[in-house]
């Protein structure tokens, strides 16, 4: 294992305006990234529950270099390269540990009890997920996992939803 990071964002979709009944369409996601490989080494039952708790702490903060209340730094960011492509760039000014574009390798649903999210958008956590680096890959990385996820799933369907919203979420 190269680096374990706490993602904290959102979870991005669209819905159809004509048809309220269809299942919202996932269209990416954006987070900030931070360090937690010490946790993870040290007290690896507390770094289960650190999503849920920076789930718990609003986005809207005007300073996010640490994630509140763990003090966590920022190691990278995570977003979408293109409709297709989640990225993870862990090149920071504290560590250049590479980038990942990535591509899904494999997926489950979150586990029962898993945390839904933050009061209306308590919809469910997203399914964690395997996914493997693509050309382009640097440092060495090949695999990124998401784990331990809380929040991020939209409701079952567009009834009452704009045409493209967001839903927070957390994981490791």
């Amino acid at each position: 294992m190269k680096h374990v990071a706490i993602g904290r964002g959102i979870q991005n979709y669209t819905c159809s305006q004509t048809n309220a009944s269809a299942a919202p369409v996932s269209i990416g996601a954006i987070a900030t990234l931070y360090n937690a490989s010490c946790v993870a080494s040290t007290y690896p039952d507390l770094l289960a529950v650190l999503p849920n708790v920076a789930l718990q702490f609003n986005l809207t903060s005007n300073d996010q270099s640490t994630l509140s209340p763990s003090n966590l730094a920022i190691s990278g960011h995570h977003f979408f390269s293109n409709t297709t492509t989640p990225a993870f760039d862990l090149n920071t000014s504290a560590m250049n540990l590479g980038f990942a574009p990535c591509a899904k390798n494999n997926t489950v649903p979150a586990p029962a009890g898993a945390p839904v999210g933050q009061g209306d958008q308590g919809h469910g956590a997203v399914a964690w997920l395997k996914l493997i680096t693509r050309s382009g890959a640097t440092g060495n990385l090949e695999e990124v996992y998401r784990v331990n996820t809380a929040g991020g799933s939209p409701p079952a369907t567009c009834a009452g939803m704009p045409a493209a919203f967001e839903v927070q979420y957390a994981a490791e």
